[in-house]
């Protein structure tokens, strides 16, 4: 059987950044260290073997109490080396010794790029797992707050840990999830996202998320002190909360530091933006051309007034106009922030303008079409955001098709698929309030 040297030397061997670095002898033995220059500090590994002198090896070895390598098991060396440690082996042996020498690559703690900050930390996670952790612990001072790791890939072996507040989360949830991760068998993970699709068991239509990803460590911190469990996936700045519920994703972290009279207020304002959202091209679409008799006389003909002109149907303009808004939108989005406040710019006011002019839409329908673009941007969550987007469309189909019955039909559809989800055994819409905090007994 090869040596444990000889099969790391092997499954190295065409990697330009693996070292092997002679130690010298001690006793009758050779000894060597398999590093890879980009992952290990090598400064490291030279000051722990030569802190003693001219004794540096052998007084290293005869104190030495840590991880160890048995029966050639190249897994272990692998899985050592690729997070930046160190084997260290003598020629012909089959053990090892592992050593802590890795460097980490990572940016520097900054402010939380897709959730604005207007009351509170001023810091977000970033890629590495070890220092999302310690952000938490920071925030959650207890030894109730238990952490377990998972590796999760054949291939790229990457590292899911799992937190919860021991005595605060559920049982059955917790078991749920460790059994969900341990059966999850793909060549790598590359995000958190891609981990809840993994975990999610009905692969059917996902249209509402199951769980909120969250880039800010007060977030993540609050919903372990309300029983979740928080998925950190290391080289993604996201955590993901689980379970969630409908109403989590109209709160905002902010609403805890005001009045609860001013979170009643704005949570009110944000399910109001909602169905403006989704119900306002609808209502305009089935009121001007389906339900016309429904309409006071003078808002009939105020309506038919600004359309004068326009040589499309009512729905027609509707979904061109609302189709251009999301494409003014994906483009500010993707494009550089230098230019993608122009091209808001410039879609928003000289496109208006321009379809105004030439009669292609009315003026009453650029209105409705800013109201609905305008609510869109008041969502907490951008993934319920993305829902929303979409959502208004099969809204504004089943208003051209029947009129305020489409869309109370829809409405209908809409609450009956909601009240069938569930996020990790927690129904969908079990709370329609947020949670009240409780000071005192």
């Amino acid at each position: 059987m090869d040596t444990l040297p000889e099969m790391i030397e092997e499954a190295f061997k065409d990697s330009s950044d693996f070292v092997k670095q002679d130690l010298g002898r001690m006793g009758q033995e050779q000894y060597y260290a398999y590093f890879l220059r980009t992952l290990a500090a090598s400064a490291r590994l030279t000051y722990v073997l030569n802190r003693d002198g001219d004794r540096g090896l052998s007084a290293f070895l005869e104190r030495y109490e840590g991880s160890t390598v048995q029966e050639a098991d190249l897994a272990a060396c692998e899985k050592a080396l690729c997070e930046g440690q160190t084997v260290l082996c003598p020629a012909g042996a089959s053990s090892g010794i592992i050593l802590e020498t890795s460097q980490t690559q990572q940016r520097s703690i900054q402010s939380p790029s897709t959730e604005n900050v207007l009351h509170g930390p001023m810091y977000s996670f970033n890629e590495n797992l070890s220092t999302n952790i310690a952000l938490i612990r920071q925030r959650v001072h207890s030894s109730k707050l238990k952490n377990q790791t998972f590796s999760i890939g054949e291939i790229g072996r990457t590292q899911v840990s799992l937190l919860y507040v021991q005595s605060m989360a559920e049982t059955s949830l917790i078991r749920n999830l460790q059994l969900r991760l341990n059966e999850i068998r793909i060549p790598d993970l590359e995000d958190s996202g891609q981990l809840l699709r993994l975990l999610v068991k009905d692969k059917g239509m996902q249209l509402f998320p199951r769980s909120m990803a969250t880039e800010r460590p007060d977030r993540a911190a609050s919903a372990l002190l309300k029983g979740k469990v928080v998925l950190l996936v290391d080289g993604s700045p996201f955590a993901l909360i689980v379970p969630v519920v409908f109403t989590d994703f109209w709160h905002s972290p902010e609403d805890t530091y005001l009045s609860p009279y001013v979170a009643y207020f704005l949570t009110t304002l944000r399910f109001l933006a909602l169905f403006i959202n989704l119900f306002l091209p609808a209502a305009y679409v089935a009121l001007t051309s389906v339900n016309v008799d429904v309409n006071r006389l003078e808002i009939s003909l105020s309506a038919s007034a600004s359309r004068e002109g326009v040589p499309y149907p009512v729905i027609i303009e509707t979904v061109l106009m609302l189709l251009v808004i999301d494409f003014i939108v994906e483009a500010g989005v993707r494009l550089p922030k230098t230019i993608g406040s122009t091209v808001t710019m410039v879609g928003g006011v000289v496109l208006g303008q321009a379809v105004i002019q030439a009669n292609i839409v009315s003026n009453l329908l650029v209105f409705i079409v800013a109201a609905t673009a305008i609510t869109n941007f008041i969502v907490i969550d951008y993934q319920m955001g993305l829902i929303q987007r979409m959502l208004k469309y099969i809204v504004l189909a089943g208003a051209g098709i029947a009129g305020l019955l489409g869309m109370m039909f829809c409405f209908a559809c809409l609450v009956f698929y909601l009240s069938c989800l569930e996020s990790f055994g927690k129904p969908y819409l079990t709370s329609l309030l947020p949670e009240k905090e409780r000071s005192g007994p």
